[in-house]
């Protein structure tokens, strides 16, 4: 068996935001419905990343199961009545304590409100800058830039749309299925429009429910099991017989929390993927959310080279191929202690040119990802 062949390409998403308590949802009984410190969690989560399991849940390849760990930041809120950690990087060290080398590691974003109310959602992507000073601390404090994003809630706007046009390449926010619902509010977040397709689109630029001229890659991603909906046995079966009717691959993915138990519904999906797989003859692969985007694509994984250094009192950066990016991303640790991004601006092919001077900062970093999702960091 090849992984050449034309299979089904899994990518288990998890939303990663840490323990959530104070005055969060519980079950009808009145037992918590989530996990509220990271011991539970850690603890729930080892039994998944095990080798026992990730062996016992192996694809048809024999390749152990992977996972996809979209890491929330629970930064620039006013308030806090769930009592998430509200530190930069808790989460994501957090998870790199487990044994994740085989997983993708990438950005889960809740835009913080106006009112700065820590359990609600923002109706904007223009309401708080937070973004962009995430990106940059995790960028120059962890070395690591984001090929892949999740939006929190699935909550996505044009205004989102627009700033991953400039920064991330690969999105997996499209929630759409036979549930959702013309005008639904906030918290049915169900992409009502937006293609039902087991694998990408390029959005418009005025409405990212629509195909269209943009560059990135919005791909459809389900709960695994949830209030609103679920996967079922039908569209595991469905994604399959698409790939052996057509003969192209395609891309399952589902989304789990990791503050939710996640060891049942995860040992539940794997029947449901081996049962479809020998019904229909057609293998699947579990994948990180890049090697799914660049099989589906059949994209080159060849990383881009970038250089940034001091040139009489501005930052130059240049690259050796063009990147996804219109402009490199670029963060700044300032002498004043803020951490912000900062804008390039085009200084030839493939160069950019950024008006910093060496006394304003501590350290300035740079980023760029290929359009296959391999991402290159540099930092001075």
């Amino acid at each position: 068996m090849s992984a050449a062949e034309p299979s089904v390409l899994v990518v288990h998403c998890v939303d990663t935001e840490g323990p959530l308590g104070g005055d969060a949802r519980r079950q009808p009984d009145g037992s918590p419905e989530f996990f509220d410190n990271w011991d539970d969690i850690l603890s729930s989560l080892a039994d998944l990343t095990s080798e026992r399991f990730r062996g016992e849940a192996a694809d048809s390849f024999g390749r152990a199961y992977r996972f996809n760990w979209f890491v929330l930041d629970f930064t620039g809120f006013r308030t806090n009545p769930k009592n998430r950690v509200a530190e930069y990087h808790d989460t994501l060290d957090n998870i790199r304590s487990l044994p994740v080398g085989l997983d993708g590691v990438y950005l889960h974003h809740h835009v913080p409100p106006v009112s700065g109310v820590g359990d609600e959602w923002s109706e904007s992507w223009l309401s708080s800058n937070e973004i962009n000073i995430v990106v940059a601390r995790r960028l120059l404090e962890r070395g690591e830039f984001p090929a892949a994003f999740r939006a929190g809630g699935t909550i996505e706007d044009n205004a989102a749309s627009h700033w991953l046009e400039h920064a991330i390449p690969i999105d997996f926010s499209n929630r759409v299925s036979e549930r959702s619902e013309p005008g639904a509010d906030l918290f049915h977040f169900n992409w009502h429009g937006a293609p039902a397709v087991w694998g990408s689109y390029h959005p418009a630029l005025h409405d990212v429910m629509q195909p269209g001229s943009m560059r990135r890659f919005v791909y459809r991603s389900l709960d695994l099991r949830s209030r609103y909906n679920e996967i079922t046995p039908d569209h595991v079966m469905g994604c399959f017989e698409e790939v052996s009717r057509t003969g192209s691959s395609a891309v399952l993915s589902y989304f789990s929390h990791d503050n939710r138990d996640m060891r049942s519904e995860t040992a539940d999906v794997i029947p449901m993927l081996r049962r479809a797989s020998e019904a229909t003859g057609i293998p699947w692969r579990s994948c990180t959310a890049v090697e799914a985007h660049r099989e589906f694509h059949s994209l080159d994984e060849k990383p881009i080279d970038l250089q940034i250094e001091w040139s009489e009192g501005a930052l130059e950066i240049g690259a050796d191929a063009e990147p996804f990016q219109r402009t490199p991303f670029v963060g700044a640790h300032l002498v004043d202690g803020r951490f912000v991004r900062l804008h390039a601006s085009q200084a030839g092919v493939n160069r950019w040119r950024v008006s910093v001077a060496p006394d304003d900062a501590l350290a300035v970093g740079a980023a760029v990802t290929s359009i296959a999702g391999v991402s290159t960091v540099a930092v001075v």
